[in-house]
Formats: structure tokens, C-alpha cells, sequence
């Protein structure tokens, strides 16, 4: 009897998600606002198209990165289906800080009756109302056991992005705008978590000051040091997540030396 998981669709669909994935996304000029946050290094060694050091395109992985973009999309069905949603998957461009992306969902909410309680008119007993705010989303999946991680705050990466997507619309379309959330979905049995991220003059100083940095270090044509190890625990600079780790560093010179040569050959 012949192996059906190898003679059905499965091998065609992983050959075709593994082509896709070869494919990148040039930006241009500008930069990735998904970028946000991350290793400096890292993110001019993507735009300079430096190659990771090892093919990590792995069939498994594809599909669930493709799953990701299904619960995006019916998560943004919802709320505009529920006449929540006033914009989604709009691309934002900036040309002081050059960074160019999409936002998941911009929604518009009405604050729970129970909020204004204690703003009835005891006299005439009506009730205001319902203020409206928008908030801006990013949907983000996630399996079943992450949502047993206990996390005090924000992380460093999701707050610059988040806080880059608002940086770019306050100036643009709505000034108003002061909230942000990811909206983590589980995979495995679809529990919903959610966290936020209000406007402050900090976080708009972190932004300008990231983008800002990284454009004089393009501007100037250096490669600026690896910080993959200076945030959420150094994850980035392991050499499991980070595509230019070679012979023991992350973001290594050494490969992108490497890389440099071949282009001048």
C-alpha cells in the first residue's frame, strides 16, 4: 500500500509554499516598519540582501506561517462584518523616517455602558452617549501553551512596530489616535488574550530615535553593532532565530564579509 501523506496533495502544496517563500519583498528605499526594533545589523544586512547562512525554509513552518494570515483574515472579516473596522491592510509611508508598511485593522469602539455609570444624570436619569475611540490593531497567532507565559509588559520589538504604525497614521489621517493592541489568537483551541499600548512622548522619542539611527547608519554605509542579545533575553542572537549566525556569532561579519567579496568578484 502506498504512503498517502506522500502521494496526495501534501507534497505539491509544500513544493508550492516553499517556492513562495523564496520570494522577497523589496521595500525600496525605505525600510520594513515590521522591522521595528530589531538589530540594527540584522535589519540592513535583509535590505542589503545579504543571504542567510543556512536554506531555513522548512515545508512545516510554511504552513503555519500560511495559517497566520487565515485567522488574520477572519479576524478582519469579523469586525468588519460588525461594522468595527473603518481601515485595513492600508499602507503607510513616511518619508522623514523612510519606513513604508500595513497595519492589520483600525477599528472604531464604543465604550461599555458600564464605563458611564457613574456619569448618569440622577436628576433626569439619561445616559450619555457612548464615547467612540479608535484603536489600532495587529493580530498575531500564537500556540495554546504561549498563553501560559506571563508577560509584564509589552515586548521590545512588538512595542516599536506598534509604535511605529501609530507614528505614521497620528501624522497622516487621524491625530486622535492614542491606543494601540495586539490581539493574540491561539491556534489550538482559539482563546483570545490581548495587549496595549497608549501614546506617550517616550514612545514617540523611541520611534524617531530608532529609524533615525538606522538612517545615518545607511547614510553613512556602516554596519553598526549586533544588539540581538540586548532584548526579551537575547533570543534573536541564538543561532535557532537568527538567519546570519556563523561560526559562533550572530549577525556575523566574518559572512557578511563573505557576502561582500562575491558581489565584488
Amino acid at each position: 500500500m502506498s504512503n498517502l501523506f506522500e502521494t496526495g496533495i501534501r507534497p505539491a502544496i509544500d513544493a508550492y509554499l516553499l517556492e513562495e517563500s523564496k520570494k522577497t519583498r523589496s521595500y525600496g528605499d525605505y525600510w520594513s516598519a515590521s522591522s521595528a526594533g530589531y538589530c540594527m545589523r540584522k535589519v540592513i544586512f535583509e535590505r542589503l540582501g545579504v543571504p542567510h547562512v543556512e536554506n531555513d525554509s522548512d515545508a512545516r513552518k510554511q504552513r503555519v506561517f500560511t495559517s497566520g494570515h487565515i485567522f488574520h483574515s477572519w479576524i478582519q472579516e469579523l469586525t468588519k462584518e460588525a461594522g468595527l473596522s473603518i481601515a485595513q491592510e492600508v499602507e503607510l509611508i513616511d518619508d522623514d523616517i523612510m519606513v513604508k508598511g500595513h497595519f492589520d485593522d483600525l477599528v472604531l469602539v464604543s465604550e461599555k455602558p458600564e464605563y458611564l455609570m457613574d456619569m448618569i444624570d440622577p436628576k433626569t436619569a439619561t445616559k450619555p452617549a457612548p464615547k467612540q475611540h479608535l484603536i489600532l490593531y495587529d493580530y498575531k497567532t500564537q500556540n495554546s501553551r504561549a498563553f501560559s507565559y506571563k508577560r509584564d509588559k509589552m515586548s521590545h520589538f512588538h512595542r516599536l512596530q506598534l509604535g511605529t504604525y501609530m507614528y505614521i497614521i497620528r501624522k497622516t489621517e487621524h491625530p486622535e489616535l492614542t491606543e494601540a493592541r495586539i490581539l493574540k489568537i491561539s491556534k489550538d483551541d482559539l482563546r483570545m488574550s490581548e495587549e496595549q499600548l497608549l501614546w506617550t512622548a517616550d514612545l514617540e522619542k523611541d520611534v524617531v530615535g530608532y529609524w533615525s539611527t538606522i538612517n545615518g547608519y545607511w547614510k553613512a554605509k556602516t554596519i553598526p553593532k549586533c544588539t540581538c542579545a540586548d532584548y526579551e533575553g537575547g533570543f534573536m542572537s541564538r543561532e535557532q532565530y537568527n538567519p546570519y549566525f556563523y561560526n559562533g556569532e550572530p549577525c556575523s561579519m566574518e559572512w557578511y564579509k563573505k557576502f561582500k567579496e562575491e558581489q565584488d568578484a
